[in-house]
């Protein structure tokens, strides 16, 4: 897996508080939502998570070792 960068972890904060209080709400609706929030959030939040985004990659780092992010190529998946 990837290390989470600052966007993920803040969706993932959020996400769990819009589920409780939003129970009919699917998932790509919660996460449109929370993209709109994350781009009016303030530079203090964004530095935040960035902050932490930096943690999770020390972290996953530790666990992972060398690991590279190889996406395959649309040829490759077929």
């Amino acid at each position: 897996p990837r290390p989470q960068n600052a966007f993920i972890l803040y969706r993932r904060d959020k996400a769990k508080k819009h589920k409780n209080e939003h129970k009919g709400l699917r998932s790509c609706d919660i996460s449109k939502k929370i993209a709109k929030m994350w781009s009016e959030e303030t530079p203090e939040v964004k530095v935040l998570f960035e902050a932490l985004s930096r943690l999770s990659e020390k972290a996953h780092n530790k666990k992972y070792g060398n690991y590279k992010y190889r996406p395959m190529s649309k040829k490759d998946r077929n």
